[in-house]
């Protein structure tokens, strides 16, 4: 996201956030926050060494809730006149002292406490109960904010100097920009609401949870310490997910390395140099890792550029804290690891969580993929090794044990693979697939042939769903039909229908042009920035790179404009191995660009294509005879029926209104149909004539909204079809039109 400026701040200040502050619930958490804030900064050092007191320093949750750390208790600690003395010394210290010096002094203060209670009284580090008790001292300085992805995402957003330490330290410099936006805190809950401001920022402009993320439910209103957590519901996730070694440092390098925008070429060269044991067949699967299963780079204009998760990985302290949530909540047995390990600590080895892991997903034939969920929760810090009871046992980390407690209470018992959703999912059972009783469904509906209807088709379910088995079928689809028959909008939601969930990074879509080469598209020599010539993948094979890499689950390509360039050209040999009937390794051919003499390349059973085509363009030459034959063809025409009348009126066009515009609408396509110039396949489509969003209009709305459609979009294409009867395209066009 964009950094706020002090203008958005004070607006949102001023204005959502007044809102927000004065509910019922904000008004008494103000009330308690400021209540402790003033109990800790009035007591003197008698009063502070009390036990009592102590007690009410590290276990009062009015300034945020406890969430996880109820069970991170420092009773021990009470009685500790030293420790006690040394939270009353500081008390006050970071007066006068610029930012980056405050950041310094809470950051060393939050490191010294931390030490001498842990592991003396806690076996658990109470990071939440010190940082709560450091924004009761520090109303100035603190936020509310508990862990690192909230700081470090708040920073972000507000555009905050990063300074050096770790993410206590950076507390100063968040409420810093506060208060240059906003103004200086001049009274305790000035500052408590520029604290809970932060907070506010987190919940409404930082936190979003991944594409087709399942909702969970709402958490409290207030503070809590649990781990923000977005889950992918169980089909959508990722089910393998490899682990080398230095697996951390190679992600940061390759998202640091995209900052600017890498190509793909480079991007592997890159990972080769930091990643010896891995070679070109294999770097593409970390390319995969970083944007399906981890969402660190996103592929855009050509180039891998990071995602915010990316740019956090890159400023974060500790990479590892960065990427807890996306394994927790994108990879298929994460979440299940944790609850096992928890309910047994100290008692799994290794080997045994990994076959256990396997048990839950019956397209996995070894304990392969199962023990690199078991790595990557080691490197992450989510479980380790227990070193005292020998014999590498398994327990959950400080962090694990958080990320545990966030996951919903019915987990187990919803994120499940049956052998049925697998199939539908995969569209392929494994051999060594082993049934398991039937389990609940996943939380999040699946897309279907239903799931396009109601975004918007007005085909009747039964063709929607004949075309998504003609897709699985034929394993190629070329939709064609007039412009405006929304070819583009079907192709996808296909995809999406065939994959079973909106998994965008399992379709992939791309547009040909009269310039497009087997170079661009396959693969070709391209230039390397060092005077020389590389080899570089075009989209196609990356395409079929993905789609290996999980031959379980399907991906689809998608092709718009598929006769605007040149399909066999482009194509070359591969051409022969769209075919649905010459999939696989025996089929395999040598590229007119091979990367060694040995190499073949194969398009597999698991890549569907779907291509669009305008029939309408004049500058397109006829379709290859040889595509023909390889793809199946679904034509697409104006609907204007009772489908499209009936999600017209339901988005409040008035429906005498809809019936005229449609009335005048076939009038065109008819006179369109009779003129022997064009003919059918220059219809205009409904699209241009079709509500989208909720926008909410009059009656005079409506009309001035459907001839300004008709003045700048159909028009220049009716001036374009009669380009040689200019009076006639005038015609037609006022012919369409409710005011003269």
């Amino acid at each position: 996201m964009h950094s706020l400026g002090p203008a958005d701040l004070r607006g949102l200040y001023e204005g959502e956030f007044a809102a927000y502050r004065d509910e019922d619930w904000a008004k008494e958490w103000r009330r308690n926050y400021a209540n402790q804030v003033h109990r800790v900064l009035d007591a003197d050092r008698a009063a502070w060494h009390a036990p009592e007191f102590q007690r009410m320093l590290w276990d009062a949750s009015d300034v945020s809730g406890i969430g996880t750390g109820q069970a991170v208790t420092v009773v021990g600690a009470y009685p500790d006149k030293n420790l006690a003395d040394l939270l009353f010394d500081a008390r006050g210290s970071l007066d006068g002292l610029g930012v980056e010096d405050r950041g310094k002094r809470l950051q060393a203060l939050f490191d010294e406490v931390l030490a001498l209670v842990y592991p003396r009284y806690t076996p658990r580090r109470p990071k939440a109960r010190l940082v709560r008790l450091l924004a009761s001292m520090f109303p100035h300085d603190m936020t509310c904010l508990m862990d690192a992805g909230r700081v470090f995402g708040v920073q972000r957003a507000l555009g905050a100097l990063r300074l050096p330490g770790g993410y206590v330290a950076q507390h100063p410099s968040l409420r810093e920009r506060v208060r240059e936006a906003v103004r200086p805190s001049a009274t305790i809950e000035e500052a408590i609401d520029q604290s809970i401001f932060c907070w506010f920022l987190w919940q409404t402009k930082v936190e979003r949870a991944d594409d087709g993320a399942v909702a969970l439910p709402p958490p409290e209103r207030g503070v809590n310490a649990l781990p923000p957590l977005s889950l992918l519901p169980a089909n959508a996730q990722r089910r393998a997910l490899a682990a080398v070694k230095d697996n951390i440092n190679l992600l940061v390098t390759m998202v640091r390395e995209a900052e600017q925008g890498i190509a793909r070429e480079d991007l592997i060269d890159v990972i080769l140099n930091e990643a010896s044991q891995l070679n070109a067949s294999s770097a593409p699967n970390m390319i995969s890792q970083a944007m399906g299963g981890l969402g660190l780079i996103r592929l855009e204009d050509g180039s891998y550029r990071p995602t915010e998760r990316g740019q956090e990985l890159l400023i974060a302290s500790d990479p590892a804290q960065v990427l807890r949530p996306p394994l927790v909540g994108r990879v298929f047995g994460m979440g299940h690891l944790l609850l096992m390990v928890g309910r047994e600590p100290g008692v799994l080895r290794h080997s045994e969580a990994a076959r256990r892991l396997q048990d839950l997903v019956p397209t996995w034939t070894s304990t392969l993929p199962g023990s690199h969920i078991v790595s990557w929760a080691r490197l992450a810090g989510l479980v380790q090794l227990d070193g005292s009871t020998g014999g590498g046992r398994l327990v959950l980390t400080e962090d694990g044990e958080d990320y545990a407690a966030a996951l919903p209470a019915d987990f187990e018992r919803l994120w499940r693979l049956t052998p049925e959703q697998v199939v539908e999912a995969d569209g392929t059972l494994g051999e060594d697939a082993a049934p398991t009783p039937a389990q609940p469904a996943t939380p999040a509906p699946r897309y279907d042939a239903q799931s396009i209807i109601d975004e918007g088709c007005f085909f009747g379910k039964d063709r929607v769903e004949a075309a998504v088995e003609l897709l699985r079928r034929k394993k190629n689809l070329i939709l064609q039909g007039p412009p405006g028959t929304g070819k583009t909008w079907l192709a996808k939601r296909l995809g999406y229908a065939l994959i079973g969930a909106k998994d965008t990074e399992r379709l992939v879509a791309m547009q040909f042009q009269p310039s497009l080469s087997y170079e661009d598209f396959v693969r070709g020599w391209r230039p390397d920035g060092r005077g020389g010539l590389r080899l570089a993948d075009g989209a196609f094979l990356e395409a079929v790179q993905a789609a290996a890499a999980e031959p379980q689950r399907p991906y689809v390509l998608v092709i718009e404009e598929v006769n605007r360039g040149n399909p066999a050209q482009i194509l070359g040999e591969l051409l022969t191995l769209v075919e649905a009937t010459k999939r696989g390794p025996e089929e395999a051919l040598r590229l007119a660009y091979p990367r060694s003499l040995d190499e073949r390349v194969y398009v597999p059973d698991n890549l569907y294509i779907v291509g669009t085509m305008n029939l309408a363009d004049r500058s397109l030459a006829l379709v290859d005879l040889a595509l023909r034959r390889r793809f199946a063809f679904l034509t697409l025409m104006p609907e204007l029926g009772p489908s499209w009348q009936a999600w017209c009126i339901d988005r409040g066009v008035p429906p005498a209104l809809v019936s005229e515009i449609g009335a005048r609408m076939d009038a065109l396509n008819g006179a369109i149909t009779e003129d022997r110039a064009l003919g059918p396949q220059f219809q205009v489509g409904h699209s241009f004539v079709t509500p989208v969003g909720d926008t909410v209009l009059s009656e005079d709305g409506w009309r001035r909204w459907y001839d300004e459609t008709i003045d700048t979009e159909v028009a220049p294409l009716l001036a374009e079809y009669w380009f040689d009867n200019a009076t006639k395209a005038l015609e037609r066009t006022a012919a369409l039109r409710l005011q003269s």
